[in-house]
């Protein structure tokens, strides 16, 4: 987080609190796609504590980090969320992500 308090350009983190007391966050982070020519936020963490769960703030810090991609003119938000997280599989559905997988294979080298 210190580098997004240093470098705003980077992206944003978004947290909630209740009664001065953490409950989650999220972070987008910022890129560009040349095959859009345009603006991308990758929403990189949603976090809910797990006490508050169950209890809609998980939707509501989702919906503001994409308000606050279509307020600041993005292309797109995209994520990624784990195969057996149905839980957050429900909530991207219901807000209508796209699973983009049948486009797409993620790759990664550990460094």
């Amino acid at each position: 987080m210190n580098s997004l308090i240093k470098e705003p350009t980077l992206g944003k983190q978004f947290v909630i609190e209740k009664e001065n007391e953490f409950v989650g966050f999220a972070t987008l982070y910022f890129t560009f796609s040349t095959t859009k020519v345009k603006k991308v936020s990758i929403l990189n963490d949603l976090f809910i504590r797990e006490d508050y769960r169950g209890k809609g703030l998980g939707e509501k810090l989702f919906e503001f980090a994409l308000a606050y991609s279509q307020n600041n003119d993005y292309a797109v938000m995209n994520w990624k969320t784990a195969s057996d997280n149905k839980t957050a599989q429900s909530l991207y559905n219901k807000k209508g992500g796209v699973n983009t997988n049948n486009i797409w294979i993620n790759y990664e080298i550990k460094l």
